[in-house]
């Protein structure tokens, strides 16, 4: 226990895990807000038809919801633009920390006007990005020692938060899946192939009556949410899972036309790589920018 004690408060061994995971969540997040330009003055505009979702009258969360407010509507290009703004900030400009708080009060406003349209997949990346808040992976530059001892501790701390979120995120998924019979009885992706919704025109036409294709695939999604919190854990059984859920989550891109949950689900397993894997992405990541 004391060992355990003092690796989380004399060290962070996950710095360029953190890195990775921070460039890669705000890059995607820059992308979405990027497209959502297009159609954002019905989400955020005067005369929106988003139904209020979330009210808050507290003094520290309000500014987290200013555009369920009607005398912020027409202003709803400034929170967009502030988003996309600060996100090129964190890459440009020094005062990271400060371009990360600015960012993730801009998402959280936008986050709350569209909550009642958002999947458990953007839910989960405003818990992550609130998280790394807290984490500065350049604790080891901290000069005063109590400072940097403490720093240390909450990465090390959040860096197990936010592999805890996405374990939770699984067992609650298969927990309610195990609770309906369409899961169990392996008929749930049929009904997903036969809803116009969250099905492509060329897959459903193709898989609506490959019935043992489908039973595979509903079996396999349930187990696969079921294993994950044991089995991510195992060193020999951790890249198989990983793989497997690119493949689960790719085909909910793909087949659902859930791509934003897919494209996050994906982005989470940075958590769950070796630190030694996740540098060299950071460096292909580097010079490929560098490159461009």
């Amino acid at each position: 226990m004391h060992k355990c004690l003092d690796d989380h408060s004399n060290a962070f061994g996950r710095v360029n895990t953190i890195k990775l995971f921070k460039a890669s969540i705000l890059i995607f997040l820059f992308c979405y807000t990027l497209q959502l330009l297009s159609v954002a003055h019905m989400f955020f505009g005067p005369g929106n038809y988003m139904v209020p979702y979330y009210k808050s009258n507290n003094i520290f969360l309000k500014p987290l919801n200013l555009l369920e407010g009607k005398q912020y509507s027409a202003y709803y290009l400034f929170f967009l633009f502030g988003l996309l703004g600060s996100i090129l900030s964190y890459f440009f400009l020094p005062f990271k920390r400060i371009s990360l708080i600015v960012c993730y009060v801009f998402m959280m406003n936008i986050y709350h006007k569209t909550a009642p349209l958002q999947n458990g997949g953007f839910s989960l990346l405003t818990i992550m990005l609130f998280i790394l808040l807290f984490i500065n992976e350049e604790s080891e530059k901290t000069k005063n020692p109590y400072l940097r001892t403490a720093q240390f501790s909450i990465a090390n701390i959040g860096f197990i938060a936010m592999r805890m979120q996405v374990v939770i995120l699984y067992m609650v998924a298969s927990y309610y899946k195990l609770q309906g019979e369409s899961w169990m009885d392996g008929t749930a992706f049929y009904y997903v192939l036969y809803n116009d919704l969250y099905s492509h025109p060329m897959f459903a036409a193709t898989l609506i009556n490959q019935t043992i294709f489908i039973k595979l695939v509903t079996w396999f999604t349930l187990l696969f949410q079921l294993l994950f919190p044991i089995l991510i854990w195992i060193r020999k059984t951790k890249k198989m899972m990983l793989v497997l859920g690119i493949i689960l989550h790719f085909m909910i891109a793909w087949v659902m036309g859930i791509v934003d949950f897919g494209i996050i689900m994906i982005l989470m397993y940075i958590l769950f790589n070796s630190e030694s894997f996740n540098t060299r992405l950071l460096y292909l990541f580097k010079r490929n920018a560098a490159a461009s």
